[in-house]
């Protein structure tokens, strides 16, 4: 049986080796979607993450609507893992990823927050990189804001090991579309 670790490693090197240009092309399919659920939902208020890696890259959509709110997380704790939320602009943190300069709120003010992941299942649950930072944030954030898991088709309908501290997600999308898992009340 894999560790969670063997399971990461195994499924960040799955999207790795997604090819380059493909995975240019789906990211552009993804905000092209994003774009489109925002729009028929009245969202302007974003949570996103800067692409790390080989991650879809939402910028696209990020670039094309400078007057939303995008907030974006920074890490404040690793014990307990905790994240803070601010807008642009970005300057690189710790761990190579591009965070706020300045953040302010515990919980992102948003509408929608977009959740980065290795892999999801059917029931929205996802691994991420192994800190909690997600879990943590989504055990907190207010009903009304609709949280959407975002990755690769070939990230998606994975099995998923899922803990007690798990959280999942309500929607996916990918360059495939968006996809609710929960009722939409």
């Amino acid at each position: 049986m894999e560790t969670k670790a063997e399971v990461r490693a195994h499924l960040k090197a799955r999207r790795e080796a997604l090819p380059e240009g493909e995975r240019a092309a789906w990211s552009k399919a993804v905000a092209g979607h994003l774009d489109r659920l925002c729009r028929d939902r009245g969202f302007h208020r974003i949570g996103a993450f800067w692409p790390f890696g080989a991650e879809v890259d939402l910028r696209p959509a990020i670039t094309t609507h400078p007057d939303w709110l995008w907030f974006f997380p920074r890490v404040a704790s690793t014990h307990p893992p905790r994240l803070v939320w601010g807008t642009e602009p970005l300057e690189r943190g710790p761990w190579g990823l591009m965070e706020p300069s300045l953040a302010q709120h515990f919980l992102p003010p948003v509408q929608l927050l977009l959740v980065p992941g290795l892999a999801f299942d059917d029931d929205g649950y996802r691994m991420g990189y192994g800190r909690g930072f997600y879990d943590a944030l989504l055990a907190k954030l207010p009903d009304e804001v609709l949280t959407v898991g975002v990755g690769f088709e070939a990230q998606m309908r994975l099995p998923v090991p899922v803990e007690p501290h798990d959280w999942p997600v309500q929607a996916l999308l990918s360059e495939r579309g968006f996809r609710m898992l929960t009722p939409d009340d």
